[in-house]
């Protein structure tokens, strides 16, 4: 029997390892063995809960024999499993995703604000401290209160707490800080140095990045204009004319065309690149 689960299991290992790699740094409280119990529970019950949904709609709704009604609700059931079974695994990508887009947004003022902090030369342990007290970003500060609760809770190291942090961290920005205050502290111990020279590259990246966001939303605003405004008046002109002297586009009026022009097109494009531009945005 174990001969026969080892291929399987050897084979879904390295994709276990990998969820529990982003379950970690997603930020939620449960622990992964527990969440992955809840979630074959949850997918135990939407399969069989989808079955007999299922099998009820097509032997009682649609009258279908019992056969065909079979292999229809297993196929619905194995569909809606698959569906439920990519989004209890996706959102800890999400999550982590959405956490590392929120700690790299103010992550160049934080380490701005605790290089100054250093530069009074108090203690990194004091350093979190302070910082953990005056940060303002949600997640920044719950790493750094995690930081302090390995300290003074699980009575860690210094180190050893950083290295801890460096693994659980959902920004590669976030991981070179921690890993960075670890080297510093083993070697030199010079806070103040390596925090004004790490801040002045995020301040850089930030910069640049703020850049090109600023180009995007320019491109986007020339082709907002170019199809939103001046694409509608030519179509509509155009139709209009053509509805005048009698034409047909594939079959339909000019007048039907408008309709769906201004009351489907042009509201679906406006949605859309309101979307395109939420999107930019959110990464600034």
């Amino acid at each position: 029997m174990n001969n026969k689960t080892r291929p399987l299991e050897s084979y879904l290992k390295p994709l276990i390892d990998a969820l529990e790699s982003y379950y970690f740094k997603s930020g939620l409280s449960t622990p992964f063995p527990l969440y992955m119990k809840y979630l074959k529970i949850t997918l135990s019950v939407v399969a069989t809960l989808s079955f007999f949904l299922s099998f009820f709609l097509h032997t009682v709704v649609l009258r279908y024999s019992i056969p065909i009604s079979i292999i229809a609700s297993i196929i619905l059931s194995l569909i809606f499993t698959l569906v439920v079974l990519f989004l209890l695994l996706y959102y800890p990508v999400y999550r982590g995703y959405s956490r590392r887009v929120e700690i790299e947004r103010d992550l160049p003022f934080t380490v701005s604000y605790m290089g100054a902090l250093s530069s009074s030369g108090m203690s990194l342990e004091r350093l979190l401290e302070r910082e953990g007290l005056y940060e303002t970003n949600t997640q920044i500060k719950r790493e750094i209160l995690l930081i302090l609760r390995d300290i003074k809770v699980y009575g860690l190291d210094t180190l050893t707490a950083l290295s801890r942090a460096a693994l659980r961290s959902p920004s590669r920005m976030l991981t070179t800080l921690w890993l960075g205050l670890r080297e510093t502290y083993i070697t030199s111990g010079n806070l103040k140095s390596y925090l004004s020279h790490y801040s002045s590259v995020l301040l850089s990246d930030k910069t640049q990045k703020l850049r090109n966001i600023t180009n995007s939303i320019s491109m986007i605003a020339e082709v907002y204009t170019t199809l939103m405004v001046a694409g509608p008046l030519m179509f509509v002109t155009m139709l209009m004319i053509m509805d005048l002297l009698g034409g047909t586009v594939f079959g339909l009026s000019p007048g039907l065309l408008v309709l769906i022009l201004t009351f489907i097109v042009i509201p679906f494009s406006a949605i859309g690149v309101y979307i395109a531009v939420d999107g930019i945005l959110s990464k600034a």
